[in-house]
């Protein structure tokens, strides 16, 4: 009986969802990782002449030295090519090593940066803390490009609030993300490439002694080199009305093994957060994070790792929330 009526919900789900199929808007997503396109180190400095823009290593936070011990990291994607410029990014996560420590843990927080930088040739020796003499373009304290153009203030120009922070301790990979604002940046760096500027990333700046070092793009492990996973949606057809309400549809097929496909509508342009809870109430998959069109959307959940059980997958948009059930069964 209960196997009856869960095959006449779905049945009656698949005429709501089949009724609005000439008027959807289908995304399939799909997931890139990108290798940095440059980054530097700032060194405090009042002449504006030390970079490290071919070396091996970036750092931030503060040395021991007495004066101009500030570090802070640039870096920057190059979106380009690698992602359809119509895509909707859904998901962000920058992922460093960090390879020479001070002792504790400190806190690590990614800003955009406002305004274009250089790499130039400069390489630093040995543990590479002490810098270089700046190369031409380079990224220094001072200088965007070495030494034809300068930061609007020195350390660089960069948006106040923090896109995301991470706390950094012994050695290791640490990623950032994803939040909503790492989602936000890398949306507008693919709406308007001219903007893509990068992060940087500082660390703690009150007392001296607590530096990280980075491995960089030019590291000799490449494993060990930047990288920036970002998950998007593309679309496959376009919607020819715009639904008036905020809805939560049924996935299809329900029951499913491994893969089933949400639909929702958003009656307006907004931030839209789809995520896979289990009867616990614990996050086991955040679908879509990110500003989307006014709307009927779907996205599909593959999960051939996950247990055969009832999972609640639950929508927030534009002040409004939605919850339903779906069914794995193996």
């Amino acid at each position: 009986m209960r196997m009856w009526m869960l095959r006449q919900s779905l049945s009656l789900t698949l005429g709501v969802f089949f009724g609005f199929a000439m008027v959807t808007t289908v995304f399939a997503q799909s997931s890139v990782t990108i290798e940095a396109s440059k980054d530097n180190t700032l060194y405090e400095d009042v002449a504006g002449a030390t970079s490290n823009g071919a070396g091996e290593n970036f750092f931030v936070g503060r040395s021991n030295q007495l004066t101009g011990s500030i570090r802070r990291g640039l870096i920057s994607f190059n979106l380009v090519g690698q992602i359809p410029s119509n895509a909707t990014i859904t998901s962000v996560t920058l992922t460093l090593s960090m390879s020479r420590s001070n002792p504790g843990e400190q806190t690590v927080n990614v800003h955009r940066v406002l305004a274009d930088w250089g790499e130039g040739s400069s390489n630093a020796n040995a543990n590479e803390g002490g810098g270089a003499l700046a190369a031409t373009n380079d990224a220094t304290w001072l200088h965007r490009f070495f030494s034809s153009a300068v930061w609007s203030s020195p350390g660089a120009t960069y948006a106040a609030a923090a896109s995301a922070s991470q706390t950094i301790g012994t050695i290791g990979s640490y990623s950032w993300g994803s939040t909503s604002a790492l989602v936000s940046d890398v949306q507008a760096w693919l709406n308007t490439p001219s903007s893509n500027f990068g992060w940087v990333l500082i660390g703690n700046e009150a007392a001296a002694g607590n530096a990280k070092r980075f491995d960089t793009r030019e590291n000799a492990t490449s494993v060990n080199r930047p990288r920036l996973t970002v998950v998007y949606t593309t679309t496959s057809g376009v919607s020819e009305t715009t639904p008036e309400k905020f809805a939560l549809h049924q996935n299809y097929p329900n029951p499913f093994n491994p893969a089933t496909t949400i639909a929702f509508e958003l009656a307006n342009r907004s931030h839209a957060s789809l995520k896979i809870f289990n009867l616990l109430g614990q996050e086991m998959a955040s679908l879509v994070n990110a500003v989307l069109p006014a709307g009927v959307h779907t996205v599909q959940w593959n999960a051939p790792e996950m247990s055969s059980g009832i999972y609640v997958y639950r929508l927030e948009a534009d002040g409004s929330v939605a919850t339903r059930k779906l069914v794995l069964a193996r």
